[in-house]
């Protein structure tokens, strides 16, 4: 007899293997975790429709699965995770990339949660009287999958907590797929042959040996998981340091440049005296025009009564004069007294600058307009800026979205200015109306 028909007649007789409507159920309450935890693609009433039709698609899909031969089962699997996929694709808003890692994640976690239950009702179906009854099934199953989904909808909503994002490239797809099918070929390999070193050769060590191999395959792809947002949050934090350092160093250079422009001020004087004495209209006229531009770029100098925020308004309004950007900003610096220096340089520099890259594209100069505001008010303290725009940006989390072509590498301006406003038990506001673009600091005033 032919090993292919030994592991039929092994698999009819001995292993009772879990009915195929708990499959079912399982595969949709995996998909239905990530439907809860991911951003949805209709609404509550439409996805709940959707779900609830996926529901029968599942339980039709496993019962012809189950009248297929044992040469068929591999690709009735197959056709399990395809529908799982398009179950995730068409209820939560990702891309096909995305939809394939959470299929992977789904599929291991089906296979996880009904192995145990499975396990779990068998042991006990045994030493309990009437065990197996239809009851004491419903029971099991409803229980054990309740717990089991309800604990991975908290786990799994950690990672949407704070923006967590994963950045799912193909290389990370790859291995959580090699991780799902290891898992589903290993945890399943004794309900095919047990003439394998690898299968188990009695009914319990047979489940115990799937769901231990279920559950090492689950925590492998939490582990990924966990990688992939400690690498992002590593890449984040980096981006983050890279860009205040260069704020702090721009204010030290403006630091320096303001100082020089002050003894230039005073240079004025002797000038005055030079023109005074000259002659020649000409060169009294190329003078006068010297002047003017000093007296201009003086003009921009901002005093606030916080010196930080001197430095680096001043920089900017040189930067705005020489581009014909109307900057005005009416600020009471004295209330950043208890804002760290690096902090200061994080958010105007940062919000200034963002403002400064937004109205320079504008072909009219009159729209070139930022406006800058600090000021207190019920205890709090009001940082706003604002700064005209001619197309709404589009917003994501509360956040807009960088219009920049390489995404990674930008957008973290606004995620540092938010960081240092929540250092200090504050929070942002961004809006975007009627041609204005606004980014408002609420921060507590504290006298320490």
């Amino acid at each position: 007899m032919s090993l292919a028909v030994d592991s039929v007649i092994a698999v009819d007789s001995v292993i009772h293997d879990i009915p195929r409507l708990y499959t079912a159920i399982a595969e949709w309450a995996a998909c239905m975790v990530y439907v809860l935890v991911l951003k949805r693609r209709f609404g509550k009433v439409k996805s709940a429709v959707f779900a609830v039709l996926f529901s029968g698609g599942f339980c039709l899909l496993q019962i012809a699965a189950g009248e297929l031969p044992l040469y068929l089962w591999i690709p009735g699997m197959i056709a399990a995770m395809v529908t799982m996929h398009f179950c995730i694709f068409a209820l939560c808003k990702v891309n096909t990339v995305n939809a394939l890692f959470w299929t992977t994640k789904a599929f291991v976690l089906a296979e996880f949660a009904a192995a145990v239950e499975w396990q779990l009702y068998y042991f006990y179906s045994q030493r309990i009287e009437d065990g197996g009854s239809i009851w004491v099934q419903a029971v099991f199953l409803i229980l054990i999958y309740a717990v089991i989904f309800f604990v991975a909808v908290i786990f799994e909503r950690r990672y949407s907590k704070g923006n967590r994002k994963l950045n799912i490239t193909g290389k990370h797809l790859l291995s959580s797929a090699v991780i799902a099918i290891t898992v589903f070929f290993v945890g399943n390999l004794s309900f095919i042959t047990r003439s394998t070193p690898f299968s188990g050769q009695y009914e319990t060590e047979i489940y115990y040996i799937r769901t231990l191999v279920d559950f090492i395959g689950l925590l492998l792809l939490l582990a990924q998981q966990e990688q992939q947002l400690w690498l992002h949050a590593k890449l984040e934090v980096g981006v983050m340091q890279n860009i205040l350092s260069r704020q702090y160093e721009q204010y030290v250079l403006y630091k320096d440049n303001t100082e020089l422009l002050n003894r230039r001020y005073h240079d004025l004087k002797n000038q005055i005296a030079a023109i005074k004495a000259e002659k020649n209209p000409a060169k009294k006229a190329g003078y006068l025009d010297e002047m003017e531009t000093g007296i201009k770029m003086y003009e921009a100098q901002n005093k606030t009564g916080n010196s930080v925020l001197d430095t680096i308004l001043t920089s900017k309004s040189m930067f705005c004069v020489q581009n014909d950007i109307n900057m005005t900003c009416v600020a009471d610096g004295t209330l950043l007294h208890f804002i760290d220096i690096m902090d200061i340089c994080s958010i105007f520099g940062n919000a200034v600058d963002n403002a400064i890259e937004s109205v320079m594209h504008l072909s009219d100069p009159e729209k070139r307009l930022i406006k800058i505001a600090v000021f207190a008010q019920n205890n709090l303290m009001m940082v706003r800026f604002e700064n005209y725009m001619e197309n709404n940006p589009r917003f994501e989390d509360g956040l807009p979205v960088t219009t920049k072509n390489k995404k990674e590498n930008h957008g973290y301006g606004i995620k540092s200015i938010k960081l240092a406003a929540e250092k200090y038990g504050g929070s942002i506001k961004i809006d975007a109306a009627d041609n204005w673009f606004s980014l408002c600091l609420l921060i507590p005033m504290t006298d320490e």
